[in-house]
């Protein structure tokens, strides 16, 4: 991240409820020649070799059905890759993406 931004990332169910105009974003944390060169960097000027990191998770009740907001005015594509939903049902279906769940 450049310094002074702010990363915020938002989750599979803003991106169904949004029809796709917000993307969820992909997370993961790698270690590579750049963050072990940081490591060193912060090292070498005795600063803390930890982040801090606010989280924040909202998810919708397993029972409600998530569609595009109609506010939003989806598109027939959108429509058509995000169809009417249980959260619950899309909850384990990533679980299962993941490879966290046997299908």
């Amino acid at each position: 991240m450049p310094d002074g931004c702010l990363l915020i990332q938002a989750a599979k169910q803003l991106e169904w409820l949004t029809g796709g105009v917000i993307r969820a974003g992909f997370h993961e944390v790698v270690v590579d020649e750049n963050t072990l060169q940081a490591l060193d960097r912060q090292k070498a000027n005795n600063r803390p070799l930890w982040r801090i990191s606010s989280t924040f998770f909202y998810h919708i009740a397993s029972d409600k059905l998530m569609q595009p907001l109609e506010g939003l005015n989806p598109s027939p594509e959108a429509l058509k890759e995000y169809p009417p939903t249980y959260a619950g049902d899309h909850v384990l279906s990533e679980i299962e993406f993941i490879k966290l769940k046997a299908p």
